[in-house]
């Protein structure tokens, strides 16, 4: 299973509410910057996206939805440390954002150091209760782990979160039907062709 990477908008950060006492136009053209490379990450050209949080960043190097977003840029093209940097800028900037935490659980677990990764997505979930990303990232540590049945726990959480997540559900239905536990397997799985399959992505 991918990790899933948080990004934030650059209005729904402290530092973007404070930039609005600032000149409308600037706030108005790093608005439109924020989004255009947010579109750029959904698009995956994560190099103009880069380039284009970068001027961000050196206009403000205390966003944290722009160190968020440059975390996640690289850890899609596997710049791990550089990753990992700007999840830690971002958490000292906010340390109660659970999307920089989840970002660094990310990076960790990648380099195979389970306990920590799973440290830090339990302490993203302790300050953001009903973060379904969060809750995805932890079982599929806990998954690699070897701990499975908090895995399910942590998908079933998920899912009380919005029961409506179809990757969610066929992850945990999977995970049930490995375990031989193929009753609760079936409940799990919606059934072909439901409309939740749009909220895949």
């Amino acid at each position: 299973m991918l990790e899933r990477q948080s990004v934030l908008h650059l209005s729904d950060t402290a530092s973007g509410r404070t930039m609005l006492s600032h000149d409308r136009a600037t706030l108005s053209a790093l608005a439109e910057l924020a989004d255009v490379a947010h579109r750029e990450y959904q698009a995956g050209d994560y190099e103009r996206a880069e380039q284009h949080c970068m001027q961000l960043w050196h206009q403000d190097p205390e966003n944290t939805s722009t160190l968020l977003l440059l975390s996640s840029i690289h850890f899609q093209c596997r710049r791990l440390d550089k990753s990992a940097y700007f999840s830690q800028l971002a958490i000292k900037q906010n340390p109660l954002m659970a999307e920089a935490y989840s970002n660094l659980g990310n990076v960790l677990k990648e380099r195979g150091q389970l306990k920590e990764a799973i440290d830090n997505y339990r302490h993203a979930l302790n300050i953001k209760p009903d973060f379904i990303d969060g809750y995805i990232n932890l079982a599929a540590a806990l998954v690699a782990a070897g701990d499975t049945e908090s895995a399910v726990s942590a998908y079933a959480t998920a899912l009380q979160c919005n029961p409506d997540l179809y990757c969610v559900r066929s992850d945990l239905g999977n995970l049930l039907k490995a375990l031989g536990r193929l009753d609760e397997a079936k409940v799990r799985h919606p059934p072909r062709g439901c409309s939740a399959l749009r909220l895949c992505a």
